[in-house]
């Protein structure tokens, strides 16, 4: 029994909200972080080879570093969930702050959390975003609860060795280039091409900096541009091929691998 609704935040679109309840899921997050609080019943979660309960009133926190699975603790009884996801690149937008150390990759080694504390608060900013409430509101308080997260409970990767000048404005110009056009069939030497530098050097550094090769980046890009084709009502087959898909069954295939449902599910439930 799935019942579960999903939509954005209005001024808000950096973030997507869902609420609802399940008896089970399965995602691989490229390139996104997931926060929740389960209510109602127990629920048992997968990453990896690490196995947990998440208890009603733990907030869960799941980093982009591993795929991850959950179904109940008793089939028959689903669990209650809030949830929001929020892309790599925004979360960086949203809790760095020009006074303090930039943010690294942010990882939550431990992704369920017994706080009550964070887990209220995540409570009230779902409302908040949910509510007609001021973009300034909403900015506050996503803001203060995301800070104070990452600044509670996570861990920043490793600072990684320092790039040259160039080889941070290839890595900006081939990034740039695959989010504007996520639809086009961009080939290697192309990209390496807009980068100036060459292909293994560029492959390289993608793996360093966002621990994906350059084709995975993009098919991330492919998939949240669909999405917001589907958000917006658009047929499943137009979208497919308005983001580079080859048909509506690859673009089946890789959205029910990415986000554990088919691209028809997810329209129907943002509505």
């Amino acid at each position: 029994m799935e019942q579960v609704r999903m939509w954005r935040a209005p001024g808000e679109g950096r973030v997507l909200l869902m609420a609802g309840r399940t008896t089970r899921y399965a995602v691989d997050p490229r390139g996104e972080y997931v926060f929740g609080v389960v209510g109602g019943e127990p629920m048992r979660s997968w990453r990896g080879r690490e196995q947990r309960v998440v208890r009603p009133g733990q907030l869960v926190a799941w980093d982009p570093s591993y795929a991850h699975s959950g179904r109940s603790v008793d089939e028959s009884r689903p669990w209650d969930a809030r949830l929001m996801v929020i892309e790599v690149a925004d979360l960086a937008a949203l809790a760095e702050d020009a006074e303090a150390d930039p943010l690294a990759d942010v990882l939550f080694p431990e992704p369920v959390l017994s706080d009550p504390e964070l887990a209220a608060g995540f409570l009230r900013l779902h409302a908040t975003l949910e509510a007609p409430n001021s973009l300034l509101e909403q900015d506050e308080r996503l803001v203060e609860w995301l800070r104070l997260l990452i600044d509670r409970t996570s861990t920043i990767r490793s600072a990684q060795p320092p790039i040259t000048a160039q080889d941070d404005r290839a890595l900006r110009s081939a990034f740039e280039y695959l989010a504007d056009q996520p639809e086009r069939n961009v080939g290697l030497d192309e990209l390496s091409g807009v980068a100036g530098i060459g292909k293994f050097r560029l492959i390289r550094l993608f793996r360093q900096r966002t621990g994906l090769p350059p084709h995975a980046l993009q098919l991330a890009h492919r998939i949240r541009a669909a999405r917001r084709l589907l958000e917006a009502g658009r047929p499943i087959a137009e979208a497919a091929e308005a983001t580079g898909f080859a048909d509506q069954s690859h673009l089946h295939r890789h959205f029910q691998r990415s986000l554990g449902m088919t691209p028809a599910e997810y329209q129907h439930r943002f509505g």
